[in-house]
């Protein structure tokens, strides 16, 4: 999020780890953070309008979200975008991009984005965008 506040975007951190808000609060604190489970997501309640342009899910959030909660996560997320904003999400799905044991197979997550009705747009391998072929660590671009 420090990163697109650089480039000018208007952005919203969210995460439920306190020790993660204080680091991203010394970084940037000029900068909106909110400490929340992506599962009970209301911005509404957190003072902020929804319609994004674009929701950034970095950092394996998937796969470490608590067993069973991906849908409603992916569904509340969506819920933040405006019609045809994205969202993209990298994360691992085998034990080399993961610190944990896989929670998530690629299938599992698409059929959840579907869902919550968000089409996928194309999938790269890395941040970069290389291409994806089928390795451990995709990064999905979904259009809502």
């Amino acid at each position: 999020m420090i990163r697109l506040a650089e480039l000018g975007y208007d952005c919203v951190g969210v995460d439920l780890d306190a020790s993660m808000l204080v680091v991203a609060r010394r970084q940037a604190p000029e900068l909106p953070w909110f400490q929340a489970d992506l599962a009970e997501l209301d911005l509404a309640e957190l003072g902020v309008d929804a319609g994004f342009d674009l929701v950034v899910a970095a950092g394996n959030i998937l796969p470490l979200l608590a067993s069973g909660t991906e849908a409603t996560v992916v569904g509340r997320l969506a819920a933040t975008l405006r019609p045809g904003g994205f969202l993209v999400a990298g994360f691992g799905l085998d034990e080399a991009h993961l610190p944990v044991s896989p929670s998530i197979t690629l299938a599992e997550y698409d059929a959840h984005y579907a869902a919550a009705g968000l089409t996928l747009v194309d999938r790269f391998a890395t941040w970069d965008a290389h291409p994806y072929d089928g390795g451990g660590y995709p990064v999905s671009v979904h259009r809502g």
